[in-house]
C-alpha cells in the first residue's frame, strides 16, 4: 500500500476539488495552496491521502465533514476504527466535549510511520497554516498522541488496503545437532517458544541434548539448563593438547679409550699407578714406573679410578688412569 511521505503537488487529483477537475469533495483550504486547493486544511489532506492509498482513481470515502466527526463517517462507509495505530491510518482527535463543532472542529492526520508502541510520525495539514503540508513526530506520553489542551483521541481509522507486516517465523536450523559440544553464552528460556528469558548463561561448555526445529529457541543442552537461540551457541573448540617434548637421548656412554690387547706406552702424568683398579690394593700405595715402558692392556675395569690393567705375558704391571697411557 502506498503511503504518501512527501508534499502533494500540482496535478494530484486526490487533493484538488471536483469543481476544479479533481476527485475531492472537500472545501477549499485556507490559505489556499496554489497546487492542491484542498490545502491548507487537515480534512482535505487526510481525506485525499486516505483515498490515494486505495488507488482507485476516485474518491471512494467522502470524508468531508468536521475532523472530529471522521469516526462516524468512516464507520458509515464500512471502515474500522482501532485504538492503536498502523501505517496509513487516519488519526482522529475531538476538540471540546460536544462533537458539534461549536467548541471546536477537531483535527485529523495520516500515520506514515509507527516507530514503536509509543511513537509515530504523521503527515498533516492545518486550516490557517502558512505551511500546507508538514510531518510531525508524535509521542503518546500524554495519552492523546501529543494533541494540545482541549483535544482528546477518538481513534485510528484503518485503511482497508492495509496489510500488516508478517511476523518473521524462525526457520529450522541444523547448524547444531544433538551430541554437539557447544559453548552457551546468552539467554535461556523455560520453553522453546517462550517470550521472555528466565536467566542468562555465560561461557558454559555443554552439549546439545534436544532440538525443536522451527521454534524461537530451538536448542536445549546438558542438564536441561533451558532452551536457547542458535545465536547463543558456538562450536566448542578444545584447546590443542600440547605436543610433549621428545625425550632427551641418554648420553652415550663413553667406552674405554684403549681396547683390551692394545699396545700402550706408559707415560705417568698423575701421582702414579695403583696395585688395584679401585686404588685400594696394598694399602692404597701408588707406584711409579719408568716412563716409556710398552705394555698391553690386559683388562678394562669400568667406573674404577684406575680402570686400565696393564701388563705383559709375565703378569700385571699395574693399574693406570687413562691420562697415564698413550696409544702406540
Amino acid at each position: 500500500m502506498f503511503v504518501r511521505k512527501t508534499r502533494p503537488t500540482a496535478g494530484n487529483k486526490y487533493f484538488i476539488r471536483k469543481a476544479n477537475g479533481g476527485y475531492s469533495s472537500c472545501i477549499q483550504g485556507s490559505p489556499t495552496d496554489s497546487q492542491c486547493n484542498v490545502l491548507s486544511n487537515c480534512v482535505g489532506y487526510a481525506c485525499g491521502a486516505f483515498n490515494e492509498e486505495c488507488d482507485l482513481g476516485y474518491e471512494k470515502y467522502p470524508l468531508n465533514c468536521n475532523a472530529e466527526n471522521f469516526i462516524e463517517r468512516a464507520i458509515a462507509h464500512g471502515l474500522s476504527v482501532y485504538k492503536t495505530p498502523a501505517v496509513g491510518d487516519i488519526i482522529c482527535w475531538q476538540k471540546g466535549a460536544t462533537l458539534s463543532g461549536s467548541d471546536g472542529a477537531g483535527h485529523v492526520a495520516i500515520v506514515i510511520e509507527v516507530i514503536d508502541s509509543n511513537t509515530i510520525r504523521t503527515a498533516e495539514s492545518g486550516w490557517g497554516s502558512s505551511n500546507p503540508w508538514y510531518i510531525v513526530k508524535r509521542s503518546n506520553s500524554n495519552g492523546k498522541w501529543g494533541a494540545g489542551n482541549g483535544y482528546s483521541l477518538r481513534g485510528f481509522i484503518r485503511n482497508p488496503n492495509y496489510k500488516p507486516e508478517p511476523t518473521p517465523q524462525p526457520t529450522p536450523s541444523d547448524k547444531f545437532n544433538i551430541g554437539d559440544d557447544v559453548v552457551l553464552n546468552g539467554p535461556i528460556y523455560v520453553s522453546s517458544n517462550a517470550s521472555s528469558p528466565a536467566n542468562t548463561i555465560k561461557n558454559k561448555v555443554t552439549k546439545v541434548t534436544r532440538k525443536n526445529p522451527g521454534s524461537a529457541h530451538p536448542y536445549n543442552t546438558t542438564g536441561d539448563l533451558g532452551w536457547c537461540d542458535e545465536s547463543s551457541l558456538s562450536k566448542y573448540e578444545p584447546a590443542p593438547t600440547p605436543t610433549p617434548e621428545p625425550p632427551k637421548p641418554e648420553p652415550t656412554p663413553v667406552g674405554p679409550k684403549f681396547a683390551v690387547g692394545q699396545k700402550v706406552r706408559i707415560n705417568i702424568k698423575s701421582s702414579g699407578y695403583a696395585a688395584s683398579a679401585d686404588g685400594t690394593g696394598q694399602g692404597g700405595r701408588r707406584y711409579k714406573v719408568a716412563n716409556g715402558w710398552v705394555r698391553l692392556v690386559l683388562k678394562y675395569h669400568s667406573g674404577k679410578p684406575f680402570p686400565y690393567q696393564v701388563g705383559n705375558a709375565t703378569g700385571t704391571t699395574g693399574f693406570f688412569k687413562e691420562e697415564d697411557l698413550q696409544a702406540i
